[in-house]
């Protein structure tokens, strides 16, 4: 453990002190400590080394079935008892929760999750950029100019309740991004390469930075295409983006209950390909885990099949939505990140891989269509109950044309239903890439590279910049 750094341990100990102090009889507590460590570089040149610590709390407490929150980034104990207390009066005067019965009791011991690098909680700042050196150095000797970040970080988390929860861990996340870019500016060519892994020296450097070239000369000189249907294959930082959308508008429980999730009132039903499988699966043990072993109000994290064989089998619940819908909790309420309240999704969503040996075998199937990298400005709530979807492609958009990629082309918009899409799937990769998430305390979309075929482009692409 590296000093300097509070641990889970110390965390928890502290939740429970403050919980003591406060005296009330119904009241929970999450903290988190993230120290995180980035080296990011642009224009092929180092320009930024940060260190920061991103402590927080967020307290509940109850009168009844009256609930309401507070937090606090000082992890002082006085700090804690007053976010308690404040908590506390507000719960007052709030409405009553359908659902509220009580936080968390001690429950069941969990196992810990094998989530702790001592190499990535060691790392520091000269350690970061000899990583990134060599990758720097290879952009510019392939004649385009590098920008990116290497992050190491460490996060401990602890959950206590009046109720005898106690829960505790820690894990590390380390992660490498590249662009290799044909200018400095906006306009050109540009190819992207990232990993993420526990452990920052099995981070795969070189390899990505070697694709960021790879699809930065192919990009060069992008022709024109029209609208309409293509057959694409989708990279898995592609299809990541899309399975992000996908979570936020399908899978939790309060979508499902307001009725603008495609799984309303159609569990058991086939929503997508009968190819197709979608799970929740925070307790993986293998270098594709990354989750907290329990979610913010301690409950044990679960399994759960959400699409299986195309039918919608799964909803994710936190305590209160599960006890309306008498089911059990799975574990799912997400740590506040301090732009959005508590929320209900997955912390390691996972799709089925295929049978595919490459991407590569992929195009091979395809007499015409796209091979894309990766998309931006993604908005997935034009229509939810269908999933249709908008969005652009970038970093990487190429014609393919008898199996073949034939020239780079100018980015397109699409508009479609990725549940419809998948439905018109016939292809996956069998190796899957953890690719980061912005919608979880701590997790990964693990994905396959994925074949759909006639999927909407709405847009013609778009024309290439005139570089001075």
């Amino acid at each position: 453990m590296s000093a300097g750094r509070s641990t889970a341990a110390e965390l928890l100990a502290l939740a429970q002190d403050a919980l003591r102090e406060a005296g009330e009889a119904e009241a929970e507590i999450c903290v988190t400590s993230k120290k995180r460590g980035f080296a990011r570089f642009a224009q092929g040149e180092l320009g930024q080394h940060m260190e920061l610590e991103e402590p927080g709390a967020f307290v509940r407490a109850a009168h009844g079935a009256r609930v309401a929150g507070a937090s606090t980034t000082r992890l002082d104990r006085a700090s804690l008892v007053e976010a308690i207390r404040e908590a506390a009066a507000a719960a007052r005067f709030v409405p009553e929760t359908e659902g509220f019965a009580g936080f968390a009791n001690e429950g069941a011991p969990l196992e810990p999750a094998p989530r702790w690098e001592a190499k990535t909680a060691a790392a520091d700042a000269t350690e970061r950029v000899s990583r990134l050196a060599p990758a720097m150095a290879a952009v510019r000797a392939a004649g385009l100019v590098s920008a990116g970040a290497l992050e190491t970080s460490t996060q401990a988390l602890a959950v206590a309740t009046t109720r005898g929860c106690a829960r505790a861990h820690e894990g590390t996340v380390a992660s490498f991004k590249i662009w290799a870019l044909e200018t400095p500016g906006a306009g050109g060519a540009a190819g992207y390469g990232g990993h993420m892994h526990r452990d920052v020296s099995a981070l795969a450097i070189a390899e990505e930075t070697e694709r960021a070239i790879r699809v930065a000369k192919l990009s060069r000189a992008p022709t024109s295409l029209d609208a309409g249907t293509y057959d694409i294959v989708l990279e898995p930082a592609a299809i990541s983006e899309l399975l992000e959308w996908l979570a936020t508008i399908a899978f939790g429980a309060p979508e499902v209950e307001n009725g603008t999730s495609p799984f309303a009132k159609r569990l058991g039903e086939q929503i997508t390909g009968a190819d197709i499988s979608l799970t929740e699966d925070p307790n993986d043990p293998s270098a594709l885990g990354f989750a907290a072993p329990f979610d913010r109000e301690g409950t044990a994290r679960r399994k759960v099949p959400l699409i299986e064989s195309g039918v919608a089998r799964g909803i994710l619940y936190d305590r209160i939505h599960a006890a309306r819908a008498g089911r059990e909790s799975t574990g799912s309420s997400l740590v506040p990140d301090g732009s959005v309240g508590a929320s209900i999704g997955p912390s390691a969503l996972h799709m089925a891989g295929g049978d595919a040996p490459s991407v590569e075998a992929l195009l091979a199937g395809m007499d015409r269509g796209l091979y894309i990298c990766r998309l931006h400005y993604v908005n997935g709530l034009l229509e939810p109950h269908r999933a249709v979807m908008t969005g652009l492609t970038r970093d990487g958009c190429f014609l393919v044309e008898k199996g073949k990629i034939t020239r780079a082309v100018g980015n397109l918009r699409f508009t479609d239903s990725l549940l419809e899409g998948l439905a018109r799937s016939d292809g996956r990769t069998r190796a899957r890439t953890p690719v980061p998430t912005w919608w979880s305390d701590a997790g990964a979309c693990v994905v396959p590279a994925v074949r759909m075929r006639a999927f909407r482009f709405n847009g013609r692409s778009q024309e290439k910049a005139q570089l001075e």
